[in-house]
């Protein structure tokens, strides 16, 4: 594991709780990192999430991002940061077109309707456009996390939910995520789709990377990095994750 170049990590659930902020300790053990290995964040969140949860809170120098890159919705999209605009600059964008986004809302809210849950309104929400992918958030993106662990602590709602939603559009990649969602993507855009990008990107092999995640079991939104042919390993927590990075410090 000391020989791995390239720390690729799940955001929710693995680098900070559901929706919340990057720790100080956190962010303190990810700028060492950097200092000499690669790391990279990917995450069913949009881009604008990965600012306000993560690089808001990372401190390092822009020497030191130069080693960090984003893959926002399920590495659909990636960003990695230019050094010389101050910017994190967009490397490429797998966007739903018009058609297919109003597909899967439709398949969404018919869903909703099927599945017979008595979903709350008053936390935002429960669809939301993230241009490359559609995430259903069962009780709205601003819920607390204190409800959203009781909801659907074992997934059962939500692959219930899901059996549903794929015999609508089964051309679609569909994975649980998060505490309460649901990410809708291009056929074939995963965690795997990402693992492909980060290698073609940062010029690296298989035997370089290790894969850091909460969501490796069957129908997780982490799982498909199994089939990848990457190490992996399945941390329960921010704090069992920092416990495992530390060792790269």
């Amino acid at each position: 594991m000391d020989l791995k170049k390239v720390i690729v990590c799940d955001l929710d659930g693995t680098l900070t709780v559901s929706k919340s902020a990057l720790s100080p300790a956190m962010a303190e053990v990810i700028c060492h990192i950097l200092t000499h290995h690669l790391f990279v964040v990917v995450s069913g969140g949009a881009f604008t999430q990965f600012e306000k949860q993560f690089l808001s809170r990372l401190n390092c120098s822009k020497e030191k991002l130069q080693n960090l890159s984003l893959f926002p919705t399920m590495g659909s999209v990636c960003y990695m940061y230019d050094v010389k605009t101050d910017h994190w600059k967009m490397i490429y964008n797998d966007a739903l077109t018009s058609l297919e986004k109003n597909k899967i809302i439709k398949a969404l809210n018919d869903t909703i309707k099927e599945s017979g849950f008595d979903l709350p309104h008053n936390y935002g929400d429960l669809i939301e456009d993230r241009d490359s992918q559609i995430t259903f958030s069962a009780l709205g993106q601003r819920a607390p996390i204190e409800l959203k662990e009781k909801w659907d602590p074992n997934q059962k709602k939500r692959r219930f939910f899901l059996e549903i939603l794929t015999k609508k559009i089964p051309e679609f990649e569909i994975h649980i995520g998060g505490t309460t969602s649901i990410d809708i993507t291009k056929e074939g855009r995963d965690k795997s789709y990402a693992i492909k990008k980060i290698k073609e990107l940062l010029k690296v092999k298989d035997e370089d990377i290790i894969f850091v995640g909460d969501a490796l079991y069957a129908g997780g939104n982490d799982s498909p990095v199994k089939n990848t042919g990457v190490d992996f390993i399945q941390e329960e927590g921010p704090n069992e994750t920092i416990e495992f990075l530390s060792r790269y410090m």
